[in-house]
């Protein structure tokens, strides 16, 4: 049985459609319904990620967890890597196809998207 949690959501009409390159076609199309889908999960990890790394983050200001995050998400290649992971991971054979012929690109939208995402969420 198929868990509800699990499915992708559709997004609006108005984010997908319109000019736009083939990265960002599938940026919109593919990976922001999967890192909408897999929110909770990147969520925790990046949490779990901050503990280990001792952040204390009650004691962080506003601007300070959102250079912590930033820093997390682009100087920490192992880590960015088990993020790109988690969303691709969630593609199926023939996005993987898009996605091989882009994958540079769409490795830093996924990682801006989840970047933009936790400040949101966690900041």
């Amino acid at each position: 049985m198929e868990n509800p949690s699990k499915v992708r959501p559709i997004l609006s009409t108005a984010i997908v459609n319109g000019l736009s390159t083939p990265a960002e076609a599938f940026q919109n199309s593919v990976l922001r319904p999967i890192i909408k889908m897999q929110s909770e999960l990147l969520m925790a990890h990046i949490s779990t990620q901050l503990k280990t790394l001792k952040i204390d983050w009650n004691v962080l200001t506003p601007k300070m967890r959102k250079d912590a995050l930033t820093s997390l998400l682009t100087k920490d290649q192992l880590f960015k890597s088990e993020i790109v992971g988690m969303v691709f991971g969630q593609l199926e054979i023939s996005e993987y196809t898009t996605y091989c012929m882009y994958h540079k690109e769409l490795n830093k939208r996924i990682t801006q998207m989840v970047l933009n995402r936790a400040i949101d969420l966690l900041g």
